[in-house]
């Protein structure tokens, strides 16, 4: 049951960030630490990337069901963030890791840490119902 909380509340925490990013992107990129550094406002790429975390919060908070289509959910709503968060990494890696106190921290804590966190609950949560 904990595990499926969990679940629900980082899919939570994606939805209303991908909310705010449609509905107020101009305050989501200049309130989100190290955002501005990033490079500069585009508008439709901030739109893009809240539909995908709308999406995949969505997927997320369906872990507070019980059974194998809820897990399988889960799973595949976890599966952005992970992606995007790998994307990241590997930015560090070929490019080495931030300058910037700010950005290091925002992305590897807002971004890297948060995703792979989801990504291992609903592994777990599918390997539960035996979907995994």
């Amino acid at each position: 049951m904990i595990l499926r909380w969990l679940l629900g509340l980082l899919g939570l925490f994606h939805l209303i960030n991908g909310f705010w990013m449609l509905l107020a992107p101009e305050s989501w990129y200049a309130a989100v630490p190290g955002v501005p550094l990033e490079g500069p406002f585009n508008h439709h790429f901030i739109g893009d990337i809240g539909f995908a975390f709308i999406a995949s919060g969505a997927g997320m908070m369906v872990a507070l069901r019980a059974g194998k289509t809820a897990a399988t959910l889960a799973l595949a709503g976890a599966t952005w963030p992970t992606l995007h968060a790998c994307f990241h990494v590997w930015e560090w890696i070929t490019d080495g890791l931030p300058g910037d106190m700010q950005i290091l921290v925002s992305t590897g804590i807002g971004v890297i840490v948060i995703s792979f966190l989801g990504f291992a609950l609903a592994w777990m949560r599918a390997k539960q119902e035996g979907v995994v």
